[in-house]
């Protein structure tokens, strides 16, 4: 397969193809012929590698014709270099090089070098969403033709291991097995020349998803705003402006007025437009996924706190009214819903704030655990329905 990822296409340019001699390779003086010499031991124009890091642990590896994912190993017997692998603590990592290939490149002077270290970022989305923890991408290690210098900043930031993100077993909802293997089930929907809004709603829902994962400990409030973002660009997909949110007899009075006026489809469609707007699109696109079995279980350590089918519309309807409540009037609101030792996944009491109403809006809404449990499990769903992704969990041998 010759590197069918359209979405992986170069994200940046390194710089421009050059005569030989600028770039730090001998020449012939007349020529401009690049000594062959060592030519063995570069890194191949046609092989990329990029890396990302986990905060969790896993197994196995995944391969194909053309991508490998495969771990990167700490060196033997550096007990500090293997505490970020094997021990259950806050510097907890494992690390894998993502190898795949790519067309040669097109080498003229004056043309691009192509930027491949945005598949990192892609990869450590897809697979965030897929497994529901915490990846970092690092960026490239040999990027067409050169080597390249990774970014390790996050590699050593410290993380919580007791968050559901960064634990080293698999999720309460669509627990895939923390083994590489699985994904295939991503790769298989991106593997196609077909681009859809679906396609492009799961990688953009899942770069905020990621973002979140990587935000929640240090800045819970920019984690539940990038949770909400991801939800309106998966509602944004499922239900288009205009399409199916009018109840029956809102549907009734909206036909009545479309026959009975000169202009009256036109005015329909403008009535449809401004009551089927963001919010309510984003709430009913949370109704449609999630199901009744995911209330059967929780990430919190007392079922009491976790959340209920029958406050659940009211829940997403006040997470939606807290970003609002955000961009419109500057409230802040991350230390009622970050992560709590006992992961409640909605509010304990009602949060005591200068505004009631805010304090309805906190007491309603879900805490961070809980909404980034809904959209995770939201996220999977839709691609489930609208791009055939496998969902179905392995049970063990």
């Amino acid at each position: 397969m010759a590197y069918r990822f359209s979405r992986f296409e170069p994200g940046g340019v390194l710089g421009l193809w050059e005569n030989p001699s600028h770039l730090g390779f001998p020449d012939d003086a007349h020529g401009g012929v690049m000594n062959t010499k060592g030519k063995a031991l570069r890194p191949a124009e046609t092989i990329q590698r990029v890396m990302i890091s986990t905060t969790s642990y896993f197994v196995g590896e995944f391969c194909t014709d053309d991508t490998l994912i495969s771990h990167a190993w700490p060196r033997s017997g550096d007990r500090r270099a293997n505490m970020h692998f094997f021990e259950d603590s806050p510097l907890s990592r494992c690390a894998f090089v993502i190898s795949f290939e790519t067309p040669p490149p097109v080498k003229q002077v004056g043309a691009a070098v192509p930027q491949y270290a945005p598949t990192a970022d892609f990869y450590a989305a897809a697979m965030s969403v897929l497994y529901g923890k915490r990846f970092d991408a690092h960026g490239s290690l040999e990027n067409s033709g050169s080597f390249n210098v990774p970014s390790m900043e996050a590699y050593t930031s410290f993380c919580d291991p007791l968050l559901p993100h960064n634990t080293k077993r698999p999720r309460v909802d669509l627990g895939f097995p923390l083994s590489l293997e699985h994904v295939e089930r991503v790769y298989r929907i991106f593997d196609t020349v077909e681009e859809t809004p679906a396609h492009d709603a799961f990688h953009a829902a899942g770069r905020f998803y990621a973002r979140a994962l990587r935000a929640a400990e240090s800045d819970p409030e920019s984690a539940y705003l990038h949770l909400i973002t991801a939800a309106e660009l998966i509602s944004n997909a499922h239900l288009p402006a205009g399409e199916r949110l009018l109840d029956d007899e809102l549907e009734s009075d909206v036909q009545r007025i479309a026959g009975a006026l000169p202009d009256g489809a036109k005015v329909a469609s403008r009535l449809r437009r401004r009551l089927f707007e963001v919010k309510r699109r984003f709430v009913q696109t949370f109704l449609d996924f999630i199901d009744d079995d995911f209330f059967n279980r929780s990430e919190s350590e007392d079922p009491i706190w976790g959340l209920k089918r029958d406050q659940f519309r009211v829940a997403i309807s006040a997470a939606y009214d807290l970003r609002s409540q955000y961009v419109h009037s500057g409230a802040t609101f991350g230390n009622w819903v970050e992560a709590t030792r006992r992961l409640h996944e909605r509010q304990v009491g009602r949060p005591v704030v200068r505004d009631p109403a805010m304090s309805r809006i906190l007491f309603d809404a879900p805490t961070l655990i809980g909404l980034e449990r809904l959209t995770r499990y939201m996220i999977l769903k839709f691609a489930q329905a609208h791009l055939k992704m496998d969902l179905t969990i392995p049970q063990p041998a």
